[in-house]
């Protein structure tokens, strides 16, 4: 688990932030696994995005996806999606709404 404040580099998770934004991530080893996931989840409504600062990818692009996605998302990326678990990188993300803390976990689809 990565706990930051995006003004300081890292530090050890101390507790639970208050008033969280809430959300998944997919990150992609290149550009071409990031554009057709994104066509195999656009029926869930799911969006791309740059990858965030405090998460590293090399193709530079993400896949967002809110709590009420998650389910729907999953079940079509375990049925359809052809990546190996070594091309792509799913996190949940929350952040505070008022502070710039970020609280980031890599978990498993």
């Amino acid at each position: 688990m990565i706990y930051l404040k995006r003004a300081h580099k890292e530090s050890a998770f101390c507790g639970k932030i208050r008033d969280m934004n809430e959300y998944y991530l997919m990150t992609f080893e290149s550009t071409h696994a990031a554009i057709s996931t994104e066509k195999l989840l656009k029926p869930a409504g799911v969006r791309i995005m740059p990858v965030p600062r405090f998460i590293s990818a090399s193709c530079g692009i993400s896949i967002r996806i809110t709590p009420e996605q998650r389910e729907e998302t999953e079940e079509l990326f375990r049925k359809s999606g052809d990546l190996k678990p070594d091309e792509y990188a799913y996190y949940h993300v929350q952040t505070g709404k008022e502070s710039k803390e970020v609280i980031c976990e890599k978990i498993e689809i």
